[in-house]
């Protein structure tokens, strides 16, 4: 199973861009997508694969904030 994560594109310089995940800026390939500089966009692998709505970008990262914080709840319950 394929994760694709949200992110905001900050620059582009030719096929490449940065591209800022809350707070922590990658360098991304955008050569896949019409994506400009305060798009956001689902990358997979360091590729962007989707321009999304700025709205879905932010409930799919919610949603991750979510299982992260409901993992770690886990791992302070485990008694072992």
């Amino acid at each position: 199973m394929c994760v694709a994560y949200p992110g905001k594109v900050v620059s582009r310089d030719g096929t490449h861009g940065t591209v800022d995940f809350s707070g922590s800026r990658v360098r991304v390939n955008l050569s896949m997508v019409p994506a400009a500089v305060g798009d956001y966009v689902l990358v997979h692998a360091g590729m962007a694969i989707q321009v999304v709505e700025k709205e879905d970008a932010e409930d799919w990262t919610a949603l991750f904030d979510e299982i992260r914080d409901a993992a770690a709840e886990g791992r302070e319950e485990d008694p072992l």
